[in-house]
């Protein structure tokens, strides 16, 4: 099977019902739930992200935070999602200095 496709999800503060429709929403990735927190992976084919990134704002709260990141390993690239304050933002990350970019904030603390 091809695993040009990968997404990781991690979203926190959200209720048990927010976590059964996102589970729904994102039925197609190994989900894993605990108590607050819905961790979800998709590695594979590529998949209609957007729409489902759309239906999972429909049912977040403002309270939701969680980052996602998609890697396209056919056209080498890298989005990471934030979501925070019911808002949804992608920034690109060069995936050949990915681990650097991702710790960085880490670095200045």
């Amino acid at each position: 099977m091809s695993r040009d496709f990968r997404v990781y999800g991690h979203l926190t503060g959200l209720d048990e019902s927010q976590i059964r429709a996102c589970t729904t929403v994102f039925s197609g990735y190994e989900c894993e739930a605990r108590g607050h927190v819905l961790d979800f992976v998709h590695e594979g084919p590529f998949l209609d992200l957007d729409s489902d990134l759309e239906a999972m704002l429909a049912i977040l709260g403002p309270d939701a935070r969680g980052i996602i990141d998609v890697i396209n390993h056919q056209d080498w690239e890298m989005h990471r999602y934030t979501l925070a304050n019911g808002l949804l933002t992608r920034t690109r990350i060069d995936l050949d200095n990915a681990l650097d970019t991702a710790y960085a904030s880490e670095r200045r603390s």
